[in-house]
């Protein structure tokens, strides 16, 4: 029962810290651009959700804030507060490095999707690359996003 009540504690700290955010200047203006990024709870494509190798699970929209969502690969165990984002913008391109910060716990794999949202931007268009260092390989992102 005690390992429960501390297990859930743990978890509630947890979900008080998932979110990162950021104030940033961009080379572009002299403009503050604010960033949010966490990850959305759970694993997507377990279960009755069937995914392809074509889904990119990329999403975007684009008006006065790009809200973005896309996918990276960690193990199944534990399946949520697990990635921090480092977001970098310069010019019209946006960097963006997703660490993994947990403990591989379980011998499964998962998609997770990240959700990203950015305010402060003044370019109509901008690159967005995201690298993702897994295992033994990457996995990348490198789209355009308009407004």
């Amino acid at each position: 029962m005690l390992k429960t009540i501390l297990s859930t504690i743990f978890l509630l700290i947890l979900l008080n810290i998932n979110c990162t955010e950021n104030t940033l200047k961009s080379n572009s203006s002299d403009k503050e651009i604010e960033s949010k990024s966490f990850q959305i709870p759970g694993c997507i494509g377990s279960g009755l959700n069937k995914t392809t190798e074509e889904d990119s699970c990329f999403a975007y929209n684009f008006t006065d804030t790009l809200n973005m969502e896309f996918c990276v690969i960690g193990n199944c165990c534990p399946d949520s507060l697990r990635f921090v984002s480092d977001i970098n913008i310069k010019s019209d391109t946006i960097y963006v490095s997703v660490t993994d910060t947990a403990e591989n716990l379980c011998d499964c794999m998962c998609k997770y999707k990240i959700r990203l949202e950015i305010n402060g931007l003044s370019e109509e268009k901008y690159l967005f690359y995201c690298d993702f260092p897994i295992y033994y390989d990457t996995l990348e992102y490198r789209e355009y996003v308009f407004r």
